[in-house]
């Protein structure tokens, strides 16, 4: 059985990298410069109701630290401090669940396929005088497709509308976050996940490519 899954994980790491090769061929000619410059690396750590998130950028000067509580089980309040460039961000956020399915049988089995939808409203407070001081809006949207017991690939898609000071207020999409990524449980309580991120220009610009990277995520529970 080990043996096949190592066999899984090496073919499934096999398939990313030839959808990634295969996406850069196919769109090299709109590909911006900062394609494939970059990755970001996240250490999660999730203890009862908190979390924790450190993030930190390879070749880009951002990182991050974010400290989570939930509110009960649709609500999660949480605080991230960002470094980037230089300058300084705080950034309150709340986030509310709304759906999520996972086609559990009646004995509680968990079935091959499962949703989940939520929405985030966050703050952006800048030290730096002249810094533009915030609003963002998001829709969170995952599908996940179990592989194996172990395994299973994702897709997540995060539309994002800004409003407030320096920004236009209407109800067009200023850019879209995308994540495409597969989760290996290496344990009951550790789990890695490799991904793809696609960042998108605003509904005026036709959602043109304006990023991708290669992100890794390296997760405990407890």
């Amino acid at each position: 059985m080990y043996r096949f899954k190592s066999i899984l994980i090496g073919m499934l790491s096999l398939a990313l990298v030839g959808a990634l090769v295969s996406c850069s061929e196919q769109e090299a000619a709109a590909a911006d410069a900062k394609d494939w410059k970059k990755s970001e690396h996240n250490w999660n750590i999730n203890w009862e109701q908190f979390n924790l998130n450190i993030r930190n950028n390879y070749r880009s000067d951002y990182d991050h630290v974010e400290l989570g509580m939930k509110m009960g089980e649709p609500f999660t309040l949480s605080l991230r401090t960002v470094e980037e460039d230089g300058a300084r961000e705080y950034r309150p956020k709340i986030k509310y669940d709304m759906f999520s399915w996972d086609g559990a049988d009646e004995e509680g089995n968990k079935g091959p396929i499962s949703l989940s939808l939520g929405h985030q409203l966050e703050y952006r407070y800048y030290e730096a005088d002249g810094s533009d001081r915030n609003w963002r809006y998001r829709t969170i949207t995952k599908l996940a497709f179990n592989v194996s017991d172990d395994i299973n690939a994702w897709v997540k898609v995060q539309p994002r509308w800004e409003f407030g000071q320096g920004k236009e207020d209407d109800i067009k999409i200023d850019n879209v976050k995308n994540q495409v990524g597969v989760k290996i449980n290496l344990d009951d309580n550790v789990s890695f996940s490799p991904y793809v991120e696609y960042h998108m220009d605003s509904q005026d610009k036709d959602f043109e490519r304006t990023e991708m990277f290669i992100g890794t995520a390296l997760s405990f529970k407890y």
